[in-house]
């Protein structure tokens, strides 16, 4: 039963962490002319991995990031998203235990070359620079959000807990 317990958790937890990326990712502004948006989701997704690590990270990248997508009314880029936002999160979460501000690279890196690659594929090279910013911004944004609100989410669940979540 306590493993039955134990799984229980850990599914519960992936769930509410997809469904924040999922919410954050619906916070969004399309960008006029394109089938792109910026979203608010890669901050959580940072924020997840690094607190959670890169199982976490890349479940709850993958699933809520490609769920938004379908809701929103981008089916075609949910499986695009569900890769790309899986290992942007993975990695982050992986890397994330050596250095937070060069996994949050790693992570940003993968992210703005899939999605500015996808974007020329789909759409024409046109379209590749209007994604390319839009990404940089995002994941800028994303990592000022994560840097700034894991080490506050840490002492708050080591002062609750006495332990620290990494």
């Amino acid at each position: 039963m306590n493993e039955a317990k134990g799984l229980s958790r850990v599914i519960s937890l992936g769930a509410l962490c997809a469904a924040l990326v999922t919410v954050a990712t619906m916070i969004h502004v399309p960008v006029p002319g394109f089938r792109v948006y910026f979203n608010f989701g890669e901050g959580v997704i940072y924020t997840v991995a690094l607190l959670l690590g890169g199982r976490y990270g890349g479940a709850a990248g993958a699933i809520g990031a490609s769920l938004a997508d379908v809701i929103l009314g981008y089916p075609l880029w949910a499986p695009l998203t569900a890769i790309i936002k899986g290992c942007e999160g993975y990695v982050v979460g992986t890397l994330g235990k050596k250095s937070r501000p060069l996994a949050i690279l790693a992570g940003a890196a993968i992210m703005v070359a899939g999605y500015t690659t996808a974007a020329g594929i789909l759409y024409g090279w046109k379209a590749a620079p209007v994604e390319l910013v839009t990404d940089l911004i995002q994941t800028g944004a994303g990592a000022a959000f994560a840097l700034a609100f894991v080490p506050v989410i840490e002492r708050k669940f080591h002062s609750l807990h006495g332990s620290r979540t990494t």
